[in-house]
């Protein structure tokens, strides 16, 4: 086979070898420069070349090609009539004719890059700070596959020097400067490069902050279903909207109602790329003073004074590779936004949404969802109403219970999870998922009123808050967290879970009144000694001091 091969092509089993080890390199030297791409959050979107690159995919999809060629490389060797080398020695080179110790790290790199590329599929099943230190066996691939190939004389005959100025080994000596390099640049200075990459784009989401104020014409009004309608937005002069916004932010809007001014906090439910128009989706409740002042007293082609966008529940793909959205009802809206925008940009990793309803009759944006899912292959379903008599559904159904999470979700405790719905509903997932092992800091929260206003209080006012220790002070509207407004405002407050349980963000209330939706991190003395949780409090007075 091989003579004819010969004669035929010029080219020996070897020769195939050799080509496929090359490919092998360049694909490995790709695989690692995206990888300390990823390593350090660079987006091509926001620097060069300004192109959406699936860079995730190109460095899954590379390491498994690589995987190939490098298993595929030494396949050839017992068919080559030159080499001499057995199947044993394929996969124990030790025992090899020629250059044992050298074939010997080949083999290494290779067995190295089963367990890289076995730990990266299987990467939800591991806590990520362990699975991280796994990864680092790239390394080890890398180095021992580049020596292994510089090193190694390409004809397998007795007694022949290495030729370091063969093209071959001229591409390969060239990849692993290319590493090499790469490798020293991520250890020295790639925390520095990754820092600077996060504070820009804390900058720029800085500059995204709710700061516009004015109007917006209300172009459609669209019934969802009998008592919740969705308000379309848009700039009064046709032109795009006068901001940008975050999937998961909410506006502010203002109203005159009997001459008293009501602000309200809505979530905006459409995705950021639909840059001319914003949606705002509300439930009518009859003692919901600004959801029956929308459902009743505005029509399309009025405006609303609006301020905004504001609000941290957000997510945009760069925070985790994997998101779980639990929902309650009108709480759906924010975590609509989200999965618009993960799926517009065909985001490569899990997303899944239990969506919790009272009855079938309750399931908002049905049709919606139904055809994200059927386009989108990454996302995953499920909707669970309590109450299915008099209804047609075959489906799961019931309050959430940890059965229905973990036969959902698996691996749970290793994902990065948002909730948003009523308080009650809030409160009973949130110890569900404790139970789960899923840790608090990866719980992520935005609490609803039963018309969808986020963190809605009927008492809660505009305030002026005064941070005594930085001199700083801000505006704050009626229903934002003092932690917010804090960061706005550029005050430093530690904060980690924001949703209460782990007393990072408290601070020392030194006047005013604040009012908070749970204070459970919070001891008597605390309470004595006027501290509060900075994210679950808003002002009930219009000054507030805190001692930040």
């Amino acid at each position: 086979m091989e003579a004819q091969l010969i004669q035929q092509f010029g080219m020996s089993f070897i020769d195939i070898s050799s080509y496929v080890g090359l490919t092998a390199a360049g694909v490995m030297t790709l695989n690692l420069v995206v990888g300390l791409l990823l390593s350090v959050q660079y987006s091509p979107v926001a620097r060069w070349p300004y192109r959406r690159i699936p860079l995730f995919n190109i460095h899954k999809w590379s390491g498994y090609g690589a995987l190939f060629l490098a298993l595929l490389h030494p396949v050839w060797l017992p068919l080559a009539q030159a080499a001499n080398f057995t199947v044993l020695a394929v996969f124990y080179p030790v025992v090899g004719p020629e250059q044992p110790i050298i074939n010997s790290l080949g083999a290494l790199a290779a067995y190295a890059l089963i367990f890289v590329v076995a730990t990266a599929y299987l990467r939800q099943r591991f806590q990520y700070a362990f699975w991280k230190k796994l990864h680092y066996a790239s390394y080890v691939v890398i180095l021992s596959f580049l020596v292994h190939g510089v090193f190694t004389d390409a004809s397998l005959k007795p007694g022949t020097p290495v030729d370091f100025l063969d093209g071959g080994k001229l591409f390969i000596e060239a990849c692993a400067l290319i590493c090499a390099g790469l490798i020293g640049w991520r250890i020295t200075l790639g925390r520095k490069v990754r820092q600077a990459i996060a504070q820009e784009a804390e900058v720029q989401r800085a500059g995204i902050a709710p700061t516009w104020h004015g109007g917006l014409t209300i172009a459609k009004i669209i019934d969802v279903s009998a008592d919740v309608k969705t308000f379309r937005l848009s700039h009064p002069g046709g032109a795009n909207l006068p901001f940008d916004f975050r999937p998961g932010q909410y506006l502010s809007v203002r109203m005159s109602d009997g001459g008293q001014i009501i602000t309200r906090n809505y979530s905006i439910s459409s995705a950021p790329y639909q840059k001319d128009f914003c949606d705002i989706t509300v439930k009518k409740l009859n003692n919901g003073r600004g959801s029956s002042y929308l459902h009743t007293k505005v029509n399309a082609g009025e405006w609303l004074e609006c301020v905004g966008p504001r609000g941290t529940f957000t997510f945009s793909g760069s925070e985790a590779t994997s998101l779980v959205m639990i929902a309650g009802g009108i709480g759906v809206t924010p975590l609509l936004s989200v999965l618009k925008h993960l799926a517009e940009r065909n985001w490569p990793h899990d997303v899944y949404l239990l969506y919790a309803v009272r009855t079938p009759a309750d399931i908002l944006f049905y049709d919606e969802l139904k055809s994200v899912e059927q386009r989108y292959r990454h996302f995953k379903l499920l909707i669970l109403p309590t109450d299915i008599d008099g209804f047609a559904w075959t489906g799961p159904h019931g309050l959430i219970d940890p059965k229905h999470v973990t036969g959902f979700v698996p691996h749970i405790n290793h994902r990065r999870v948002h909730l948003c719905g009523p308080e009650p509903m809030m409160d009973a997932t949130i110890a569900i998922l404790r139970g789960l092992g899923v840790p608090d800091a990866q719980i992520y929260t935005e609490f609803f009123g039963s018309s969808g206003e986020v963190d809605s209080d009927d008492h809660a006012i505009d305030a002026t808050v005064v941070f005594t220790k930085s001199g700083k002070s801000c505006f704050v509207p009626a229903g934002k967290t003092l932690l917010d407004a804090a960061e706005e405002a550029g005050a430093l407050i530690e904060s980690s879970c924001r949703t209460g349980a782990c007393g990072t963000c408290k601070v020392k209330l030194v006047a005013g009144q604040v009012k908070m939706h749970r204070d459970d991190s919070l001891t008597d003395r605390d309470v004595r000694e006027q501290f509060i949780l900075a994210c679950q409090a808003r002002s009930m007075t219009s000054e507030i001091q805190l001692e930040a």
